[in-house]
């Protein structure tokens, strides 16, 4: 640890604090503070940061001042002094604080040039006794007798397992694989051909090695894809899943991690985040165990279950609901379906049944499960805001915020904070709303990048940007788009991942050139059950701009890449009504509207009602026109009302008074 000014820096975690808090910096001023504090006498210059910090990939010297300057604004003007012409130089005095005798020195050249030592000293430290005390030749022989152990312990619970579950048939062949359905399904219907799993990692891989061999040995699956890269699998489960080729089956992954919460880890010290990805959709459960056989025990179960199921392979968003409902009720006293179950019902403003879940699962998990406790009270934030309660809301999300942080639950944390920054901007109005805005969004990338989660880290900084974008901060918006640009190159995530800000600098681009080339960069990015939306309202806004400048063609090529049919419809509606063929317009308003009912997709089928009541108006029609007046009223939630209110009140729908209904 080293100390400056009232600050604390962990070099061996690139973590900041400040009164025993966290001080958020991204990877690259983390880093760029690192190299600082390496060497303080030197004087770094532009090139030095450069190759230091981006590894000589191609970027503009103005991102060199732009971080420094980030970096003089939470550690103050002084920090850092700029040499003309040569560079830049740290300037606080540094003090290594000696965590085994809480001595503190101020470190002379010698010093610091063993930092990295001292560093390396301390991880040795942390090493388990086995790793820190048995010679090399007792290792392997101690390592080669738990294989063999292990091995002998595989047969006998395989053999002992095969014999139970042949005559309880609830698998036909082997263990894993075919999955036979039960009750309520027929028994010739196989809903997964088979369960794989790709190596778990860790949050620490070196210091959970033996962990992750045990675990992965007493796991009931065969190991597949072992060349795997598990991390990238755990950024783009969809696109990754895509790539193995493995038709229905079901692929899953896990993060091993310390419990950190200080009231059951010591009954509990380990804790397991389980990712299971589907044909559709994905899944995440969180267990805590004793041990590595009590991890995988858990594991086993777990994915007996969920894997009987149609979660992964429903194509309805609708039926959700009523899928994660039965799974709730075949897992008995199990919460891994609850938190998604109150989720997809606060989704679809069914607050009552989420509620009773909710206190369902903070009722269940206070005293044996922290972290979904910590979920419930988030969920329950959610639940608040749904209802237009911010106090209420409010309160909850700090609860869930500190109960994550007490938990050492960093990306969680991260998803909390993003949502008290959602809040925030649903009530915001002046500068200082900004500045909270500004604050729970930079703390959110912070924490992310502390669990890990580079994904999630990315989309602090574009929220950041569309923020700065809505209250008219021109500069900050870019700044903070070009920041989760480069980390995506930084992290080498996949281009799936560059939909999001391309589609942003498209609606911030300052020309219609610029806006139709981020526009077509969208379009010829990787989509994914996640980023369909961005690709759909990118193709919405490019075919919308083609015809404005006169390009009907063009439009008709950006609008027929969406294949879905109900989208498909609304696009060609209107396309052709933009061209002044209202009865074409008509036809396919009227197609988007009745499949958007069949699939419950009541945004998509509430634009094709105002869209047919605009049509129907224009030819001075009435006939059908209650039919989607009547679909308006008992569908439209406060925010389309909102959002649509003027063209609402042109077609004689009262928006304030039906919004003061809800």
């Amino acid at each position: 640890m080293i100390q400056f000014l009232g600050f604390e820096f962990d070099e061996s975690q690139s973590v900041l604090y400040k009164a025993r808090e966290v001080i958020p910096l991204n990877s690259t001023q983390s880093n760029l503070l690192a190299l600082f504090i390496s060497n303080p006498q030197k004087i770094f210059s532009k090139e030095d940061i450069l190759t230091a910090i981006w590894h000589s990939k191609v970027v503009s010297e103005q991102v060199v001042f732009q971080n420094i300057s980030q970096l003089r604004a939470i550690l103050g003007d002084d920090a850092i002094k700029t040499f003309p012409k040569k560079g830049y130089q740290w300037q606080l005095e540094l003090i290594v604080i000696d965590a085994s005798s809480e001595k503190r020195q101020t470190p002379n050249h010698s010093q610091r040039a063993n930092t990295s030592q001292q560093v390396e000293q301390k991880l040795e430290e942390k090493k388990s006794p086995l790793e820190s005390t048995v010679e090399p030749t007792s290792l392997k022989k101690t390592f080669d007798k738990r294989i063999v152990m292990a091995c002998l312990m595989v047969i006998i619970l395989i053999s002992g397992a095969a014999y139970y579950l042949a005559e309880h048939d609830i698998f036909s062949n082997k263990l894993g694989p075919q999955v036979k359905e039960q009750n309520s399904k027929s028994d010739t219907q196989a809903v997964h051909s088979d369960l794989q799993f790709i190596p778990f990692t860790a949050d620490s891989p070196r210091h959970f090695k033996d962990e992750l061999a045990a675990l992965h040995t007493q796991l009931d699956f065969a190991l597949e894809n072992k060349a795997l890269d598990t991390r990238a699998f755990i950024n783009s489960p969809f696109m990754q899943y895509q790539k193995l080729s493995v038709n229905n089956a079901l692929v899953f992954t896990g993060i091993l991690k310390n419990n950190g919460d200080s009231a059951t880890r010591k009954q509990v010290p380990y804790l397991l985040e389980l990712l299971v990805q589907g044909p559709e959709r994905s899944w995440s459960s969180y267990l805590y165990g004793r041990s590595m056989s009590d991890l995988a025990t858990q594991t086993n179960t777990l994915l007996s279950k969920i894997a009987k199921s149609d979660y992964f392979i429903l194509k309805s968003e609708s039926l959700l609901s009523a899928e994660l409902s039965l799974m709730n009720d075949s897992m008995e006293e199990s919460l891994h379906a609850l938190p998604l179950l109150a989720h997809q019902l606060i989704q679809a403003d069914k607050f009552d049944s989420a509620s009773g879940y909710i206190e369902l699962l903070l009722a269940e998990s206070e005293l044996k499960h922290p972290l979904y406790y910590a979920y419930g009270k988030w969920l329950k934030g959610q639940l608040y805001q749904g209802k237009r309660d911010p106090i209420g809301a409010q309160t909850f999300y700090e609860q869930a915020e500190l109960l994550l942080s007490d938990a050492h639950i960093y990306d969680l944390q991260a998803e909390v904070n993003k949502s008290m920054a959602e809040l925030a901007h649903s009530i915001a109005h002046t500068k200082e709303d900004y500045d909270a805005i500004h604050r729970y969004l930079y703390k959110a990338a912070s924490l992310a990048r502390l669990g890990k989660k580079p994904v999630a880290e990315i989309r602090a900084y574009t929220l950041l940007s569309i923020k700065a974008s809505k209250f008219g901060m021109k500069k900050e918006r870019m700044d903070y788009l070009i920041q989760a640009k480069t980390l995506l190159a930084e992290y080498q995530l996949d281009g799936s991942h560059y939909m999001l800000p391309m589609y942003h600098f498209a609606l911030f681009a300052q020309t219609e050139e610029e806006r139709i080339k981020f526009y077509h960069e969208v379009l010829d990015k990787p989509v994914t059950p996640e980023n369909y939306w961005v690709f759909f309202s990118s193709a919405d806004q490019l075919s919308k701009l083609y015809l404005r400048l006169d390009k009907p063609e063009a439009a008709l090529e950006v609008v027929e890449k969406i294949t879905e049919p109900a989208r498909s419809a609304l696009l060609h509606a209107q396309y052709y009504r933009a061209l002044d063929d209202i009865d074409n317009a008509i036809t396919y308003a009227k197609r988007s509207f009745n499949i958007g009912r069949g699939q419950h997709l009541n945004w998509l089928s509430l634009n094709s009602a105002l869209l047919l009541l605009e049509l129907k108006q224009s030819q001075g029609e009435s006939h059908e026109l209650a039919e989607y007046r009547e679909f308006i009223a008992n569908h439209a939630s406060y925010w389309w009302l909102n959002w649509r209110k003027e063209r609402l009140a042109k077609v004689g729908i009262d928006a304030e008074a039906q919004m003061a209904g809800l």
